[in-house]
């Protein structure tokens, strides 16, 4: 047993969504402490912390329930106080560097009772409810928050759980980075030479191209066959060691990657037993890259939740507090929020 708790086998669905990430950020949750660790962060090395700055780099969407914000706000005194600045300063930080990346989220009673896991922690802390009842109804997801205690009918077993699935995050992001520039590696040839022969095809014809690229194949292969016999077996044995070498480390880049996203999934809220429509609504366009129409979010969802497209235009356009018209007929999660005297 680790301190996550009982190490469990994926099955191999739960596996393949692992390895199906398909570029979309992953949704987090801000609580209070974590907003005040991270400004405390920032006032000590002069730059917002890795939860901030991966939603800066699209690796995560930040989200934040109305009411947690609110909190956040009314404390900025006594942090100043405790870290010895003012609260304009923190404001500052807070309007800057933080709230542009952050999707402000003010849900409904009816949708915060919806995961019986909200409720659960709902009789702990009332204060929590909110940042709870978000993660609960995006889950799988980051749940940012030190107060483990609190949180742990969401899954969250130490204080550092949400900081370190950051820090999952970006390992799966320097992976995949890494997995790529292996499998450029033997293409880069085969690129350089499409790219020749699109230029010479556009200068002589593309027939006379494919002359010269059979004759050089053909003087290829009748040179290797006029080698001796032991240089020929020196030249399949240096091209069959570079194939050993290209496949071992294709094979390490695959496996780290998998083994990232194996570390990250046990650092996340879990999702719920079984999604209602009203969470599949809400975390289908969390994570969406860009805003959805209803006719796109329609077709996201599952079929026995997917609702009529004219009533989900409806309920998209019903809350404004809920979803906002990013642009025309395509709605996303929240809303950014300013600072009153933030402009």
């Amino acid at each position: 047993m680790n301190a996550m708790g009982p190490e469990r086998v994926l099955g191999p669905e739960e596996l393949a969504g692992l390895l199906d990430l398909g570029g979309r950020p992953l949704p987090a949750v801000l609580d209070t402490a974590c907003v005040r660790t991270g400004l405390h962060y920032q006032l000590r090395n002069e730059t917002p912390p890795a939860s901030v700055t991966t939603a800066r780099d699209g690796m995560i969407r930040l989200f934040m329930e109305f009411e947690t914000l609110s909190e956040t706000l009314s404390r900025l005194p006594r942090f100043a106080a405790q870290f010895g600045v003012t609260v304009a300063e923190l404001r500052r930080m807070l309007a800057e560097d933080w709230l542009p990346h952050i999707q402000v989220v003010k849900l409904p009673p009816s949708l915060r009772k919806l995961d019986p896991r909200a409720a659960a922690i709902r009789g702990k802390d009332a204060d929590d409810y909110p940042a709870a009842a978000l993660a609960a109804l995006l889950s799988p997801c980051i749940l940012l928050t030190h107060n483990h205690k609190d949180f742990a009918a969401l899954g969250v077993h130490t204080s550092k759980q949400g900081v370190d699935a950051v820090m999952g995050v970006i390992a799966v992001d320097i992976g995949e980075l890494r997995l790529q520039a292996v499998v450029m590696v033997p293409t880069g040839p085969a690129q350089l030479a499409i790219v020749a022969g699109k230029w010479a095809a556009e200068r002589i014809g593309p027939q006379a191209v494919w002359t010269i690229v059979i004759a050089a194949a053909a003087c290829g292969i009748f040179w290797y066959c006029r080698q001796p016999t032991d240089r020929r077996e020196r030249i399949k044995d240096v091209a069959g060691s570079l194939v050993t070498k290209y496949m071992d480390e294709f094979t390490a880049a695959a496996d780290a990657v998998t083994q990232a996203r194996v570390d990250l999934h046990a650092l996340l809220v879990p999702g719920p037993e079984q999604r209602g429509r009203a969470s599949a609504i809400l975390r289908e366009l969390a994570i969406a890259p860009e805003p959805l129409s209803a006719q796109q979010l329609a077709s996201l969802l599952d079929e026995s939740l997917r609702p009529r497209v004219a009533d989900l235009r409806a309920l998209l356009r019903a809350d404004d507090a809920l979803f906002r018209e990013a642009r025309r007929g395509g709605y996303e999660l929240g809303r950014h929020y300013l600072l009153p005297d933030a402009g």
